[in-house]
């Protein structure tokens, strides 16, 4: 099922085995160079810490709530090291500048959405915005990115298809027109 993250905020953590609330998801953890979901950042209701982090292999079933075994599965950030290692890399999608090859700006990253199977980004939801209206909000594909830094998200250069019509028969712009 594909899930928008801007929907999945709040979204209630639960034990598989009693029903127990024990946790709340707050952000998302991309692999940058993978767009793997990696885990979650969560506010944990049963532990002492702060913030946790529920990595995604630790979730069982994806419905209503998120399910996991226990709060066993719920870390601080150290204490993965794969996690850490991204957490490091300071490469965000949301509110992050979207170029394209052509470095023209595209705009920020207001949403995303995943597949809570596969747990794999699909799609990055950009827009621009002018004095606080916004403008242009486009769909860009998983697909289409290069590469994710901390200061853009570089992505493929989207080339619009021009069609010519001659005689009634269409032409795809780049094949050659030959007189009949």
């Amino acid at each position: 099922m594909i899930q928008k993250f801007n929907k999945i905020v709040g979204k209630p953590v639960v034990s598989s085995e009693n029903g127990t609330l024990l946790a709340m998801i707050q952000d998302i953890i991309i692999h940058p160079d993978t767009g793997k979901i990696e885990g979650f950042w969560v506010k944990p209701l049963t532990l002492p810490i702060k913030n946790g982090i529920l990595q995604s292999d630790a979730i069982l079933d994806w419905k209503k709530n998120v399910y996991i075994r226990d709060n066993r599965e719920i870390a601080e950030p150290d204490e993965i090291i794969k996690i850490s290692e991204i957490l490091l890399r300071e490469t965000y999608f949301i509110g992050n500048l979207v170029k394209n090859e052509s470095d023209e700006i595209l705009g920020k990253v207001v949403d995303i959405d995943f597949d809570s199977k596969k747990l794999y980004l699909k799609n990055l939801y950009i827009e621009k915005s002018f004095l606080g209206f916004s403008r242009n909000q486009r769909i860009i594909s998983y697909d289409s990115i290069i590469k994710v830094m901390p200061e853009y998200i570089l992505v493929k250069d989207i080339q619009d298809k021009k069609i010519t019509v001659k005689e009634g028969m269409v032409i795809d712009d780049k094949q050659p027109l030959m007189d009949v």
